[in-house]
């Protein structure tokens, strides 16, 4: 056999090798995000950041050894090996390109419990002449006795050609929150996708979904934003419309909503699962959400399954769910775990 024939075999090996791997797919067995519990609670996840690494916010007990809630974070990392087809979902603790958040993550974090962080950033600015990138975070405290949800956002501008970070105040999200329990915010729009990409498009935009005991069960909420302000500046005017109960809630505890595209998951105790809280997913079809699905017994368990978030990747056959549980198994208390759903996500 001549060497331009060894040569052509070994290259067409190879361009085969690389096509059988070129589209990723999350495992559909539920695993331990072992990197980031501890012995203590962790849960109620936000969804990462995304570009490339990814900043994965949680809340957990750990800082006070079982007592208050704080929210804390690590750098989350998900390499796909398209040569061997592997899969690693970890945390990189030397990656330091997410530093200049720590100040504004750190300033929320009181002797009261911080729940269900809600994360996102984006370009506000693409002239570069001010303000060039805002990233947001909201959350829930207890500090007045009850849930009430918060934000706080940072931005970058460019100063004489060096970026500054300005952290903003904390501020109360008055237009949603009642002397009952008000907790895990999710934006909504009918063509607003959290992807792998550089920064969202937060212009799509339409609704605020939340949770809420106000009429003695938790039951999840609609706002409507109005369209001819900001993000920023929907959250601080009293502009969004009379909170709405959405069609999909039972007459049991609906909480923990997360909204990517046209998918809802939640955590419902309603009847006819598999015991205490299980995860439910919904998609919007021509502006109605469907019946809820339950995810089935490969994902729930007779124990608490809580706060759902789903992630869509770029060549990924399938979609990532990161979700809390108590189930045995764990290092303790509630763990963060991940899953690979079907496609759900358009």
């Amino acid at each position: 056999m001549n060497r331009f024939l060894i040569i052509s075999i070994v290259l067409i090996a190879i361009s085969c090798r690389k096509e059988k791997y070129e589209t990723g797919h999350f495992r559909e067995t539920v695993t331990n995000f072992g990197e980031v519990n501890t012995e203590f609670d962790d849960y109620n996840s936000t969804a990462p950041f995304i570009y490339y690494q990814y900043l994965f916010h949680f809340s957990s007990n750990r800082n006070s050894s079982g007592n208050d809630y704080d929210i804390v974070g690590e750098n989350m990392y998900i390499d796909w090996s398209k040569t061997n087809g592997t899969l690693e979902i970890g945390t990189d603790l030397d990656d330091d390109r997410f530093d200049y958040l720590v100040p504004m993550f750190d300033s929320i974090n009181t002797s009261c419990n911080e729940l269900g962080p809600y994360s996102l950033g984006y370009r506000q600015d693409i002239s570069y002449t001010e303000v060039l990138w805002t990233d947001l975070l909201l959350y829930s405290s207890d500090c007045n006795g009850n849930y009430d949800i918060k934000f706080i956002y940072s931005e970058l501008y460019n100063n004489s050609d060096t970026i500054v970070t300005e952290i903003k105040p904390v501020k109360d999200l008055d237009f949603i929150n009642t002397d009952k329990n008000e907790l895990y915010p999710s934006f909504y729009g009918i063509d607003y996708y959290e992807v792998d990409e550089y920064g969202l498009d937060v212009s799509k935009i339409e609704k605020l979904i939340y949770c809420s005991d106000i009429e003695g069960v938790y039951n999840i909420y609609e706002v409507d934003f109005s369209s001819d302000s900001t993000l920023v500046q929907s959250l601080i005017e009293n502009t969004a419309t009379e909170p709405q109960k959405l069609l999909i809630n039972s007459n049991y505890d609906d909480k923990c909503p997360f909204i990517n595209g046209k998918l809802l998951v939640f955590a419902s105790n309603r009847a006819g699962g598999y015991g205490g809280y299980d995860l439910y997913y919904s998609l919007n079809k021509n502006g109605v959400w469907s019946e809820p699905i339950n995810f089935g017994e490969s994902v729930n368990s007779e124990y608490d399954e809580y706060r759902p978030i789903a992630l869509r990747f770029w060549k990924f056959d399938n979609n990532l769910m990161i979700f809390s549980s108590n189930r045995p198994g764990g290092k303790g208390g509630f763990d963060l775990y991940h899953v690979g759903i079907k496609q759900l996500i358009e």
